[in-house]
């Protein structure tokens, strides 16, 4: 039997998986498109052919998909159960803290341990001393499975049995980052509509601030080679509009927000960077 089974091999998923192979543990992969498991193959993982052989092959199987509501799509067979129960799934898909209680309830429906967690970096910080990663649920299954993600980053935490901590940390801090997105946006766009060099702007700035950064790939025209796209950002604005509704708040940043994504996605920049966003700013 590996050590863990790894569903998800995009972007972040399958740097995740790549860095606990290169860990030392036994992996075990499966992806809705296979081409993504063959990279891993040759490093040494396992390939499943289905979601149940790659559950049964390993007594912790950690998930990294689009979101919660996939998962439980994949998962929601009677192979897939028969073969969870009385093991740890770690889901790692993104979604809203309501989400996240939700697979709990399900998980323990099933007889299988759920821990959630949140990644707090990009790909390339994964196995670094830089990389933040949040976990939540019950405190024997995670320390079950603590030093399996011991290799993923230097910043491993764990916030206790509240199971929706994770996910609302995630989302309050994509809000505080996405809201500096949106003010830096406005203040570069202040300074050219006032005939101010952006670079003077940047130059007030910390290095390496995310402002900073967004100053400058605006004055060269960077759009074409983006960090994180309009659409990605568009997609965390809805789970920021579901959290609202779960929670009974005031929706009017996420509304805010999603104005001014979807007429730059509208406008056909989607899939260019955030700082496409200024072209938008642009038109009175």
């Amino acid at each position: 039997m590996n050590t863990i089974s790894f569903i998800g091999l995009g972007t972040m998923g399958g740097t995740l998986a790549r860095v606990l192979l290169r860990g030392g543990h036994q992996l075990t992969v499966w992806n809705r498109t296979s081409e993504k498991t063959a990279s891993l193959v040759e490093e040494g993982a396992k390939p499943a052919a289905s979601v149940g052989e790659a559950v049964a092959a390993s007594p912790v199987t950690i998930v990294c998909i689009d979101s919660y509501a996939t998962t439980r799509s994949l998962m929601d067979t009677q192979e897939v159960l028969d073969a969870f129960s009385g093991r740890i799934l770690v889901q790692l898909s993104t979604g809203t803290p309501g989400e996240a209680q939700e697979s709990a309830e399900w998980s323990r429906r099933h007889n299988i341990t759920y821990i959630d967690g949140a990644i707090e970096c990009l790909p390339s910080a994964v196995g670094t001393k830089d990389a933040l990663f949040l976990f939540a649920g019950p405190e024997d299954g995670y320390r079950t499975v603590e030093p399996l993600l011991q290799c993923l980053g230097g910043d491993i935490r764990y916030l206790g049995d509240n199971i929706r901590a994770p996910a609302a940390l995630d989302l309050a801090w994509l809000s505080q980052r996405l809201g500096q997105i949106i003010g830096g946006l406005h203040g570069i766009r202040l300074c050219q509509a006032e005939d101010v060099d952006i670079e003077a702007f940047a130059n007030m700035l910390p290095d390496g601030d995310r402002v900073q950064l967004l100053a400058r790939r605006i004055a060269e025209e960077r759009y074409h080679d983006p960090d994180v796209t309009v659409r990605v950002w568009d997609a965390v604005v809805r789970r920021f509009e579901e959290q609202a509704r779960e929670a009974g708040m005031n929706d009017a940043f996420p509304a805010f927000a999603a104005g001014l994504i979807g007429h730059t996605i509208q406008a056909g920049y989607g899939d260019e960077d955030v700082a496409a966003m200024i072209k938008m700013l642009q038109n009175s």
